[in-house]
């Protein structure tokens, strides 16, 4: 299930993907236009499971697999057979977090792994927050993919509104 939920009074809003198992995640889009996936409870971190009883949600990740095939960096590639990783952009490489999506015949596993590789001149790491760079990024036209769907889910979508000001989408 896809909830759409006003962040502010200036039209911006927030995605929350609840899987199978009643696990959720965020899409956000940050002050610096850098759009982030992070599991609801930051300090957990977690894998999620869309099967194809929502159909909604499925279709999206289907889409997105499709896109990322379409625009794979070939000196970079995201996608390797059934699974997309993308390396959180906000650290440097060695210490980024990790984002699998990987797809079978039936649902789409997605896999936030924290990375604790850090040295003594790090910034200590919360959670397991994903960061596709807007400006900068090392897979800029995949990081684009990503930045669409988010944009197109939150402001293009025609979904029911609900009377608390949120929009879901099942």
């Amino acid at each position: 299930m896809i909830v759409k939920f006003p962040r502010d009074d200036k039209g911006l809003f927030d995605l929350k993907i609840t899987d199978k198992n009643n696990k959720s995640f965020i899409m956000t889009v940050g002050g610096n236009g850098d759009l982030y996936w992070l599991p609801e409870n930051h300090k957990d971190c977690r894998v999620f499971e869309i099967d194809k009883d929502d159909e909604i949600v499925f279709e999206i990740f289907n889409q997105l697999f499709y896109a990322v095939g379409k625009k794979d960096d070939k000196y970079r590639p995201v996608l390797k057979d059934n699974k997309i990783t993308f390396i959180s952009e906000e650290w440097r490489e060695e210490e980024s977090n990790i984002l699998n999506i990987i797809k079978d015949e039936n649902s789409f596993v997605i896999e936030f792994i924290k990375n604790e590789n850090v040295d003594e001149w790090s910034v200590p790491h919360r959670g397991c927050v994903i960061c596709f760079c807007n400006s900068g990024s090392r897979v800029p036209v995949v990081e684009n993919v990503f930045m669409r769907m988010f944009l197109n889910l939150a402001y293009h979508s025609d979904f029911v509104p609900l009377e608390d000001d949120r929009t879901v989408v099942d």
